[in-house]
């Protein structure tokens, strides 16, 4: 038969060595996980630091393909304008010399229409300045006649006097006539002058139209780094826990041999074996 002390020290040894290494086990684990924890957390900082690198290369390199984008889009709208600009530039120029030809031949036909009608003019004045004075050397000439003729008489003085008469009505005549030629030639000359004025006012110059250039677009700024956002771990396990840990199970060892002690003498005093 076992003594019951002995019994009690193997039994509650066996407790208290399960139940140590039980703590020890599970402080162990627990450093363990700690560590993996601990790696863990590093290789997300780095993983996290590594993303704010790729990140910012990333919308550095589409800011720039932006930008290279809207300089391609710029470049042509501002080739564009300058086309237009080229192209009411050569319009402007083309009228210009519409223009100067139109005004040229408007006072080119001026001219020519004043210069007729003042030669005209001229003439007819010229011929019936010829025409009065031959008129008037013949009146000369009959008068002059009849008193050479030495002939007396009222029919004579009759006829003198209507000589002299039909002189002054030819001159008074004349004299409507000029005045006539020189009112007409007046309105003609004012019909010339308008008609040239029309003319020369017939063609317009070209104006411009206004072509804005395209604004020129901005360089793009370089992208901030983003810092990676705090993490925090948990403090390790503690040592002071772990020896906690051991020393409950050493006492909850020594209580289960305490407690097999007691029964193990219950059952020596009574006699019985095995607990019957």
């Amino acid at each position: 038969m076992v003594a019951p002390l002995a019994l009690a020290l193997g039994v509650g040894g066996a407790s208290a060595g399960l139940s140590a290494f039980s703590a020890i086990l599970g402080n162990s684990a627990a450093k363990g996980e700690y560590q993996r924890q601990k790696a863990l957390q590093g290789a997300n900082a780095r993983y996290a630091q590594w993303k704010a690198g790729a990140d910012l290369k990333i919308a550095n390199a589409q800011q720039e393909r932006q930008y290279y984008i809207d300089t391609v889009s710029y470049n042509q709208a501002l080739a564009y304008s300058r086309a237009q600009r080229n192209f009411e530039l050569v319009r402007a120029m083309d009228q210009a010399d519409t223009v100067r030809e139109t005004r040229e031949a408007a006072g080119a036909q001026f001219i020519s229409a004043s210069e007729a009608l003042s030669q005209r003019m001229a003439e007819q004045g010229m011929a019936e300045a010829v025409s009065l004075q031959q008129y008037t050397v013949a009146a000369l000439k009959a008068r002059g006649s009849i008193r050479a003729s030495g002939a007396l008489g009222n029919s004579i003085d009759r006829i003198m006097n209507d000589f002299a008469r039909q002189e002054g009505d030819y001159q008074t005549i004349a004299e409507m006539n000029r005045s006539f030629r020189e009112r007409q030639y007046t309105r003609e000359q004012a019909s010339a002058v308008a008609g040239y004025l029309s003319q020369y006012n017939s063609q317009d110059f070209y104006k411009l139209q206004p072509y804005m250039e395209p604004m020129a677009p901005f360089q793009p700024l370089p992208a901030l780094l983003e810092p990676a956002p705090p993490s925090m771990l948990g403090a390790p396990p503690s040592g002071l826990a772990a020896a906690v840990s051991l020393g409950g199970a050493l006492l909850d060892g020594l209580q289960t041999g305490l407690g097999v002690y007691g029964t193990a003498r219950s059952w020596a005093s009574s006699g019985a074996r095995g607990g019957k």
